[in-house]
């Protein structure tokens, strides 16, 4: 859940996966520095475009200097004890991929429908059970849950202004929006109405509370 929008991140790669992971930094706005002795033909048009900074040559101690995330993939995963310690000596946050013993941190799989994002994990014990379940997530989650939350968005500063003055009354009000038949009608491609039933849940003192039972939520002036 990192914002890396215009951050700089190292990777250090050469593995067979290092073209994806890169690639899905990338898309996650972050500007990195590619220090690796293979070519990666998929990450040439973001090399053109300057995204990516690639130099063509193995690890050196003093690669992590200057960042605070790196991503280890190098062909020789022997490299990963050193490269960890460089990075504690530096106090860079590292993963190490496919070695959780030099990690600081985990990737999860994960599941994106818009703004809504699913994160499964094994803490690294077996990755391969986390795509299933992701992929069973997946199937649930659709892209009706993007659009959903695409018109939430636009409800949030009208539950503000509704209630200024009172966390507890926002908070029933968002369980009203959520609880309603919004997202139904979001999925059979009724926008419209969806939003006519968030408006009136949101202005309802009486609809249904979170726990099932209507009640008289008191009006903030």
């Amino acid at each position: 859940m990192l914002n890396l929008q215009g951050k700089k991140v190292l990777f250090i790669g050469g593995g067979l996966e290092t073209a994806s992971k890169v690639q899905k930094l990338l898309e996650q706005g972050a500007w990195v520095r590619l220090v690796s002795p293979l070519y990666h033909p998929e990450l040439a048009q973001a090399l053109h475009q300057g995204l990516l900074e690639w130099q063509q040559r193995s690890y050196t101690y003093g690669d992590l200097a200057g960042f605070t995330l790196c991503f280890s993939h190098p062909v020789d995963p022997s490299l990963n004890s050193i490269i960890a310690q460089e990075a504690r000596e530096r106090g860079v946050w590292l993963n190490a991929v496919d070695d959780p013993a030099h990690c600081d941190f985990i990737l999860p799989s994960v599941h994106r429908q818009g703004d809504l994002v699913l994160a499964v994990s094994t803490s690294g014990v077996a990755p391969a059970l986390a795509v299933r379940i992701r992929e069973r997530l997946a199937a649930e989650y659709g892209p009706e849950y993007a659009e959903y939350l695409e018109l939430l968005r636009s409800f949030r500063p009208l539950v503000k202004e509704a209630y200024p003055h009172s966390f507890e009354a926002r908070k029933a009000a968002w369980y009203r929006m959520i609880d309603s038949e919004a997202l139904d009608l979001v999925f059979l491609g009724e926008r419209e109405r969806a939003r006519a039933v968030l408006l009136q849940s949101l202005y309802s003192p009486t609809s249904p509370s979170p726990d099932g039972h209507a009640a008289p939520w008191q009006e903030v002036v």
